[in-house]
């Protein structure tokens, strides 16, 4: 019986997900699922750091939350296997995306803080209106 190595699990739990993945058969092929793995990269990181909103039911925002966290776990680990069972230049691409990621959602993160401190007056303690 043949050895069942690490690297061939998670070529073939690979295969299983995404058919084809790992046989490239052009450069735009490659270019591609490089893009895909910075995409998923980028959207579970700014997922992590997207702010839940505070006026809402306590409830929904909860739920929110929740899924929020599902959908950036479900993308992170995606990109692990997907890292796992390629080279080393997906790796560069998660890392990027990543970062890319954090940084967007740092901006919007300011972005919101920026507009509610412009729309708040804080000596009357009334929001102003338009």
């Amino acid at each position: 019986m043949e050895a069942f190595s690490f690297s061939s699990f998670w070529n073939w739990y690979l295969m299983r997900l995404l058919p084809g993945w790992p046989h490239y058969q052009s450069p735009y092929d490659y270019g591609f699922s490089l893009l895909l793995v910075f995409l998923l990269t980028f959207t579970a990181e700014f997922c992590s750091n997207y702010p839940v909103s505070r006026r809402s039911d306590p409830r929904v925002a909860a739920l929110g939350g929740a899924a929020l966290r599902a959908l950036q776990m479900f993308m992170t680990y995606l990109a692990i296997i997907a890292i796992m069972a390629t080279d080393f230049v997906f790796f560069a691409a998660a890392v990027a995306g990543h970062a890319a990621g954090n940084l967007v959602a740092g901006l919007y993160q300011y972005h919101i803080e920026e507009v509610e401190s412009v729309l708040y007056d804080c000596s009357c303690g009334n929001y102003y209106t338009m």
